[in-house]
């Protein structure tokens, strides 16, 4: 069953393919979210190519707004996940964050609007 997890560290190239290429120094914004989907679907496309089982993913940069970081963070989870339904490779997404107020924001985007149930929540302690 395919999986996307948000992780605190420096991304561990050596659990998977790591898609540098979708390294941003800054948000896009609003009106140009659609750049970062298809920033996202590149390297799902690369790592399906390469047939990879995980990918790993860099954590986007911590923007001033907690909005902004919402919308991005919600188009990347949508891409990914439309992603997975439809093809077999990567079975598995891990995105490292080195910031851990980076880290809640997908935490929160993931357990708000994704998490089916309480077990499919994203979870380091805080939530329960």
């Amino acid at each position: 069953m395919p999986s996307i997890q948000a992780l605190k560290g420096t991304p561990d190239k050596t659990r998977g393919l790591f898609a540098a290429s979708a390294a941003i120094a800054e948000l896009p914004a609003p009106e140009h979210m659609n750049d970062l989907a298809q920033i996202c679907r590149a390297a799902l496309e690369d790592a399906e190519a390469k047939q990879a089982s995980t990918l790993i993913f860099p954590a986007l940069p911590l923007a001033k707004q907690n909005s902004l970081m919402f919308q991005a963070i919600n188009v990347l989870y949508r891409t990914m996940r439309d992603f997975q339904d439809s093809h077999s490779h990567p079975q598995e997404i891990l995105i490292y964050c080195e910031d851990d107020r980076v880290l809640n924001l997908y935490m929160v985007v993931w357990n708000m609007y994704y998490a089916a149930d309480k077990p499919s929540r994203m979870n380091d302690g805080r939530w329960d």
